[in-house]
């Protein structure tokens, strides 16, 4: 697909602003499809922040350019320039502006160097025409094509479960054919990172679901997510830490053939996940709807553990044996917990 949905929109949102504040007949009628263009390529969240810095940055450097062009006019414009410049940025530390500050400073520059004759219709109309452009990227991302960031935030969950899922079948095939060849360290570690960054992308859907956001159903499912993936990887790294022994005793492999049944069960759920959280339309998306069917190897390893020769089992051996068991069952109670939590959270 050579151009993207949000690409078109974006095309469309900047037309149709630089089209309506031609047909205006006000001058810097070109500030409105810049300001489109900075906000509209990420979703409706992101853009209420990415507007929101723009604006305040936008006010911020029209207030400092008049106070210094006013008031520094005895200073040499050099000195006065850097002097306006500095306390731009530090106001913009002040009010958090990690991009806005950036706004500030051009309109501070430009007006000094080449609207200083027409400061007092060039200031007001680039300050309309920015907050046109904002309000018309919001609108674009609100109606054509909604670029919302929940949407954003499922699809790179279900990513991660894809991730996960692969993780997951590695253990498993480690434990079923007796080898060394698994998911190392630097998988764990990469689905940290993965998870990390998932996280930051929760502040932009706070901002997308306004007031109250924690008690949105949308966020408390993200929630649910990220709890039950921060507890999948934690036992990811717990088991690649501690790989299987080799040349172990018939029992001991039959306690192994019950740890891989349950691990390939979980990556077959983890793939369904993937499947739901893709399938979403314009409501909640669903879990599975059939319960979690845990294989008979599993569930035999009660009777496994009660078999006397395990005393013959090294303590050391059996402590690596009875925590990797301990953490799969962890990650088996992590998603029916979650998929009880995700199912109570859909509307009646």
């Amino acid at each position: 697909m050579l151009i993207s949905r949000a690409e078109l929109r974006l095309a469309l949102a900047a037309g149709l602003s630089n089209g309506l504040a031609a047909m205006s007949g006000l001058a810097y009628g070109y500030y409105s499809p810049l300001a489109v263009i900075a906000i509209g390529s990420g979703s409706y969240g992101g853009a209420i922040e990415l507007g929101r810095q723009r604006l305040l940055g936008s006010v911020l450097g029209s207030v400092l350019l008049l106070l210094g062009y006013w008031g520094l006019q005895d200073v040499p414009v050099p000195i006065a320039l850097a002097i306006t410049l500095a306390a731009l940025r530090l106001l913009g530390g002040w009010l958090r502006l990690l991009v806005g500050y950036k706004v500030g400073g051009l309109i501070v520059v430009l007006g000094w160097l080449s609207h200083s004759s027409e400061l007092s219709t060039w200031i007001p109309l680039r300050l309309f025409w920015t907050t046109f452009g904002v309000l018309v990227g919001l609108l674009s991302l609100r109606l054509f094509w909604p670029g919302r960031s929940f949407d954003a935030v499922l699809r790179q969950y279900g990513e991660l479960f894809a991730d996960l899922r692969q993780t997951y079948l590695g253990l498993a095939e480690r434990l079923e054919t007796n080898g060394t060849a698994g998911p190392q360290i630097t998988d764990y570690r990469r689905l940290r990172a993965r998870l990390i960054n998932l996280r930051g992308l929760r502040p932009a859907l706070n901002r997308e679901l306004g007031e109250g956001a924690g008690l949105h159903p949308s966020a408390q499912l993200v929630q649910c997510l990220d709890d039950a993936c921060s507890r999948f990887v934690l036992m990811t790294g717990s088991m690649v830490r501690r790989a299987p022994t080799l040349n172990d005793s018939a029992l001991i492999e039959q306690l192994h053939a019950g740890e891989a049944a349950l691990l390939r069960v979980l990556g077959t759920r983890l793939e369904q996940w993937e499947v739901q959280l893709a399938c979403r339309r314009r409501t909640l998306p669903a879990p599975p709807s059939a319960p979690l069917a845990l294989p008979q190897a599993w569930l035999d390893l009660n009777r496994e553990l009660a078999d006397p020769s395990l005393n013959r089992v090294p303590l050391e051996r059996l402590e690596r044996i009875a925590a990797r068991l301990l953490l799969c069952r962890q990650a088996e109670q992590a998603m029916q917990d979650a998929e009880r939590t995700w199912e109570a959270l859909l509307p009646r």
